[in-house]
């Protein structure tokens, strides 16, 4: 499967995966969302949050043609690389295609806390190639560095605490 990605006007992600999918049925666009939870009166629920402003994954089976979306609104570029290859590659395609496993939804993951370490034991963050660099038990978020696009990038995803395997904490 070949995978690219798509530099969008911020808040216009939903929009573009949309128009995109209606240019060419060969190609799924996925605006990638993030499930975060927050606390209101008194009740933990699920919001759903561009997991990264600006960002929208192309995903084929086959080459795409990038030149038939060039001229779509909000749509800035298609990112290539400096030997002017399109399909992403090494740690972007590993990104990408861990995105399109979990349909571009990240949901809530599970984490076990053993002093100060750190095990994830359920959820996309299970088998992400990020690295945990903090976590706040109390309101449910872990914040997560990613390679993509040459840049390490800090991404904040929900996470439950569990002191055991079914006993959520927080």
């Amino acid at each position: 499967m070949y995978s690219y990605c798509v530099f969008c006007k911020t808040g216009s992600e939903l929009s573009v995966a949309e128009k995109i999918n209606i240019i060419d049925k060969s190609v799924k666009a996925v605006a990638p969302m993030r499930t975060m939870q927050e606390k209101r009166n008194g009740k933990w629920i699920g919001k759903e949050k561009v997991l990264l402003p600006g960002y929208v994954f192309l995903y084929s089976e086959n080459d795409f043609d990038t030149n038939l979306i060039r001229n779509l609104t909000d749509l800035y570029k298609v990112l290539s690389y400096d030997y002017g290859i399109r399909s992403l590659v090494g740690k972007d395609y590993e990104y990408a295609m861990w995105i399109w496993k979990y349909h571009g939804s990240i949901d809530t993951s599970k984490v076990l806390t053993v002093g100060s370490s750190v095990k994830v034991v359920e959820g996309p963050l299970l088998d992400s190639n990020g690295v945990i660099k903090k976590l706040d038990k109390h309101k449910r978020k872990v914040w997560v560095e990613f390679d993509f696009d040459g840049i390490s990038r800090m991404i904040v995803l929900s996470a439950v605490c569990v002191d055991s395997m079914d006993n959520p904490t927080g």
